[in-house]
């Protein structure tokens, strides 16, 4: 499941990010640093440690007499209480041996081999140690005496007392950390919310209530920055769009205005042109049959095609202006769908013959529509009439199928004829339109699939076409409420 995080959640966490990161690695600096001063400090008092037992140890006689100096080093480690563990280690045999020690399990045992490096050098050696609960430091220096290098000091201090005030110093300042980064993410926070957040609220909400038409919605910010220019630049917006709107509405008006007065004139005209040529087209075929002259009977039979062109053309004409009225009514019964395309196959088996077309209707039984009888006849009718006029009249055939999805019934009349490019399936629906430009005037109104829309329309349905391309057929689907979409 995917989870939507706000811009005032998603700000905050980059916020407590960079600060705990800045806050935290400035932490860091100060207690590394108050380390190497604490380890510094104990490096010189070692150094200073071991000139005081250069300057105590005068001879090399008292380096012979090792009861004497073992209770030195013992007196001396009880004046330093620092001191965990001293040595005075000696060469013997040509490896450096712990002559005496406070640890006295040591004594007379190999020193390690930094004791070797520090007496071999005559350089001071620094090893620093750390575990949970102990802090020391091991230092390696060569006993010179008057410039010359008799053996090695070995000298372990502890660090505790330096480490126990650098852990109570790190835990307040973890604390006044802690507390600084609280202070400045509520800060943060604070001006985030009146400054950003609150606004780009506003602005949703504003969205909002304009979307759902009130473009008298204003915004309310009075900020000198962009988020000021913003709602300024959003309210003049919203102020354009209601007088756009206005203006729309008022063309809208005018249009509505001018359809209706288009549909009545086109009625109008209609029934004054229908008037006239009825007897006209009635009595040309009488004429045509008694006319004896060959030249003359044919034009009188182009006379009669013309004729009767014409008059289809006023028909599907009143046709379409009748079918935007709002004022139209449709008789909608439940109907069986694959009865209905019979019907229409039947009136029209002599134009299929005609043009050499097999038509199939493989429509389930039983599939039940929603629909007015006369106009889901006249659809049909449409439909079947296009596909056949541009299929071939070799091997041409046109399938008329139904499917059932949920509360409709997606009709579908296919065929294998011409096809049709992606510019003619845009404009197929269009008053007027002839996909196939050479096919003669006489021959398609191009009012057919325009009423076709309409009809379906005015059910509550769809259609739309497809072809896979020119020469590759070309399906029509459209879509009706089946009986339980009625009734639902």
């Amino acid at each position: 499941m995917k989870i939507n995080f706000s811009i005032s959640l998603k700000l905050t966490l980059l916020v407590v990010f960079i600060s705990a990161i800045i806050i935290f690695s400035l932490t860091y600096i100060n207690i590394k640093q108050q380390t190497e001063f604490f380890e510094d400090a104990y490096y010189e008092k070692a150094s200073s440690l071991t000139k005081a037992l250069d300057a105590s140890i005068q001879n090399t006689i008292f380096l012979n007499d090792q009861q004497r100096l073992q209770g030195y080093i013992e007196n001396f480690s009880l004046l330093n209480q620092d001191i965990i563990k001293l040595s005075v280690n000696l060469p013997e045999e040509d490896e450096l041996v712990v002559f005496v020690s406070t640890d006295k399990n040591t004594i007379n045992t190999t020193s390690g081999e930094f004791n070797d490096i520090s007496y071999s050098k005559g350089a001071n050696i620094y090893i620093p140690h750390h575990d949970e609960n102990r802090h020391t430091l091991t230092m390696l220096s060569p006993v010179n005496l008057s410039g010359n290098i008799f053996g090695t000091y070995e000298m372990v201090l502890s660090m505790d007392i330096a480490y126990n005030a650098l852990d109570k110093q790190m835990r307040n300042l973890i604390l006044i950390s802690a507390i600084s980064l609280f202070i400045m993410i509520f800060s943060f926070l604070y001006m985030l919310r009146k400054s950003i957040v609150k606004p780009i609220i506003a602005f949703r909400n504003a969205s909002k209530v304009i979307g759902e038409g009130n473009l008298n919605q204003i915004i309310e910010i009075k900020s000198r920055d962009e988020i000021g220019e913003l709602a300024d630049a959003f309210n003049n917006m919203t102020v354009d769009l209601k007088n756009s709107r206005n203006r729309i509405e008022k063309y809208n008006k005018t249009l509505e205005k001018l359809l209706s007065q288009k549909d009545e004139f086109i009625g109008q005209l209609g029934h004054d042109l229908k008037n006239p040529l009825t007897p006209f087209i009635g009595l040309l075929p009488i004429i045509t049959e008694q006319e004896k002259d060959p030249n003359l009977k044919e034009h009188l039979k182009l006379l009669t095609n013309n004729a009767e062109y014409m008059r289809d053309l006023i028909f599907k004409t009143l046709e379409l202006a009748k079918l935007r009225s709002s004022n139209i009514k449709f008789d909608i019964e439940k109907l069986d769908l694959k009865e209905e395309i019979d019907k229409v196959l039947t009136r029209q088996q002599s134009f299929f013959k005609e043009n050499k077309i097999i038509v199939d209707n493989l429509v389930n039984d039983n599939i039940i529509v929603n629909a007015d009888k006369l106009r889901l006849g006249e659809l049909l009718n449409n439909l079947v009439s296009n596909a056949v006029k541009y299929t071939p009249k070799e091997n041409g055939l046109v399938t008329i199928d139904a499917v059932n999805e949920k509360d409709l019934i997606i009709v579908s009349v296919k065929d294998n004829g011409i096809g049709m490019t992606k510019e003619q399936l845009s404009h197929v629906f269009d008053e007027f339109y002839r996909a196939d430009k050479s096919m003669r005037e006489g021959e398609s109104t191009g009012l057919g699939l325009s009423i076709a829309k309409r009809i379906v329309e005015k059910h509550g349905g769809k259609i739309w076409v497809d072809s896979p391309g020119k020469g590759k057929g070309t399906t029509f689907y459209f879509s009706l409420k089946n009986e339980f979409g009625k009734n639902k």
